[in-house]
């Protein structure tokens, strides 16, 4: 009998936790959430799922592609033959940004998308004094994986080895 009554409480409590944690939830998305219109048949709009995705969307792309910072180094997922320093992370999207020959960023990697962050990278070789002079290249930052930080993200301190 104490047994069962112990497993009762203890159903009782866990049930309690979930419905705290269920509560926070739900004021937390109240507060960070759009307004959310309400359908006639008392469903929530459309609009409110798609911006619902889109947050999902960019999480997951956050940590399958995480921010670069200047002096991480990274290879082209295309061609890791060389390891390269990023020098320069424009504010502007691909599509916006030159590289050569007039065309821009994503016109010169069509599969990317055309919206992408993009990264200026250097290639420094081991014998190079100075990378100043070295000639800059621009990625879609989805083509590139980072190598080694520069900077640690969560405390934003150097990391050091």
């Amino acid at each position: 009998m104490r047994a069962a009554k112990r497993r009762s409480i203890e159903a009782d409590h866990l049930e309690s936790e979930a419905q705290d944690e269920l509560r926070i939830q739900r004021e937390a998305q109240a507060v960070t959430a759009p307004e959310t219109e309400l359908r006639a048949d008392g469903g929530e709009a459309d609009t409110y799922t798609a911006n619902e995705n889109a947050q999902l969307e960019i999480a997951k792309n956050e940590l399958e592609y995480p921010p670069v910072d200047v002096g991480d180094h990274v290879q082209d997922r295309e061609d890791i033959d060389a390891t390269m320093v990023v020098v320069r992370t424009p504010l502007e999207p691909a599509n916006e940004v030159d590289a050569r020959n007039g065309k821009t960023v994503a016109e010169s990697n069509p599969g990317y998308p055309a919206d992408d962050d993009v990264v200026v990278v250097k290639f420094p070789e081991r014998t190079s004094t100075d990378i100043g002079p070295l000639q800059g290249y621009a990625f879609p930052r989805t083509r590139l994986e980072i190598v080694a930080r520069v900077h640690d993200r969560n405390d934003d301190q150097e990391v050091s080895e």
